[in-house]
């Protein structure tokens, strides 16, 4: 069978595999179809690893599996390859990577560290409520592709007073502009933009004023990643004027290895549940004038918990200056009752984050190229959004944007 084969007959059983060609690896994933015999075709997204292949398990029944040209090979497995993807799989270290698509498996192979890599963005994935091969990901294609630029949602119609709004926008990657630009636009709520950049972009501040008339931008240095940014504009006033700000970043994810449609997934879960429809956004501006008590909502698949009866260490090497941050506000951390929003978009009162503001912790910041892992102020802060918020008398709500 030559390697440019794009559609096989697999039999019960059977196992096939499958290799993704460098364009589908770049982009970090592959479009598949699988048609069962009585059945219509369905098109499935997996992630496509850098160096890994694929094998592909029919199950019970026989099934015609599908790639575009030029995005990948299939071929048919042998006896000896199919026993040696059935036997790792028994596994319980390996069972991480297996995927399955309409009662076809799908399970990783090739060089251990890109195995290992795989497996723990699966791993992650579930974690977070949003599985390669789970409801949302059929639901919500567009967190793999991303939001065609320019589509539009169905407005909201509302005889509800809108609140004054601010949105923080961090765009350290300004390619992802286009993207958040599209989602801003669905909004039917008035709101003004501030958004921060670590270098002067004419064309991009162009851009964003043309689409947003009224937009602050402010360029700041390149330290503490988004939290940094968003407290200056905290502590210097800019949402003193406004109900509600809803804090946002373009997260990539692109460091340690990690395959870069993670990241991009990550950021589209997050949008999808804040941002993404003019009903979403809606709904929580609703939450926020129907109870004066919220004081911080966040996405539910990002929320992180400990409690007494699922006690969890939320706070790591971040452990010796969250709790140093908490004291200076009067209020120590409980271990038995902690929790944070992962990836620190969210929206809240400004109100909410008055024991952040008066710290002036911006102070605390170092150099550009300081900070990067756990333990460092952006990361300890990350995790004391939703404490200040209690500190101050609110308490935290969560949100999704899942359909269904």
């Amino acid at each position: 069978m030559t390697c440019e084969t794009h559609r096989l007959v697999v039999p019960p059983r059977g196992v096939c595999l499958l290799r993704p060609f460098e364009a589908a690896q770049s982009r970090g994933y592959l479009k598949i179809s699988l048609e069962r015999a009585g059945a219509d075709a369905r098109d499935y997204l997996f992630p496509a690893g850098s160096g890994l292949s694929f094998f592909l398990s029919a199950g019970n029944t026989a099934v015609t599996v599908s790639v575009a040209p030029g995005e990948a090979a299939l071929e048919r497995a042998g006896w000896s390859k199919a026993a040696f993807a059935r036997l790792r799989r028994r596994f319980t270290s390996l069972k991480r990577g297996v995927l399955h698509f309409d009662g076809v498996e799908t399970f990783p192979a090739g060089p251990k560290q890109h195995y290992k890599t795989y497996c723990k963005h699966v791993r992650l994935a579930r974690r977070f409520q949003m599985p390669p091969d789970g409801k949302i990901m059929r639901d919500h294609p567009e967190l793999i592709t991303g939001w065609p630029v320019g589509a539009t949602s169905a407005p909201v119609v509302s005889t509800a007073p809108s609140p004054r709004v601010a949105v923080a926008l961090h765009l350290y990657y300004a390619d992802l502009w286009p993207e958040i630009e599209t989602l801003l636009k669905r909004w039917s709520l008035p709101f003004t933009l501030f958004l921060t950049l670590t270098r002067e972009n004419p064309e991009l501040a162009n851009q964003v004023t043309a689409a947003f008339p009224g937009s602050v931008i402010r360029i700041v240095e390149n330290s503490g990643r988004d939290v940094r940014p968003f407290l200056l504009l905290l502590e210097d006033g800019a949402f003193d004027a406004f109900d509600i700000v809803c804090k946002i970043h373009g997260k990539k994810s692109l460091s340690h290895g990690r395959v870069p449609i993670f990241g991009d997934i990550w950021r589209r879960a997050a949008f999808l549940d804040l941002i993404a429809t003019d009903r979403q956004v809606h709904k929580i501006v609703k939450l926020f004038q129907d109870d004066p008590e919220i004081g911080i909502v966040g996405p539910s698949r990002f929320h992180v918990v400990s409690n007494s009866t699922a006690p969890r260490d939320l706070l790591g090497k971040n452990r010796p200056l969250a709790q140093a941050i908490a004291a200076r506000m009067g209020s120590p951390i409980r271990d038995d009752a902690f929790d944070f929003f992962e990836g620190t978009m969210f929206w809240a009162r400004p109100r909410a984050l008055e024991p952040l503001r008066r710290l002036r912790l911006t102070e605390m910041f170092k150099t550009a190229d300081a900070g990067r892992g756990d333990g460092a102020v952006e990361h300890a802060l990350e995790r004391l959004f939703n404490h200040a918020t209690r500190t101050a008398g609110f308490r935290a709500e969560e949100v999704t944007g899942e359909t269904g």
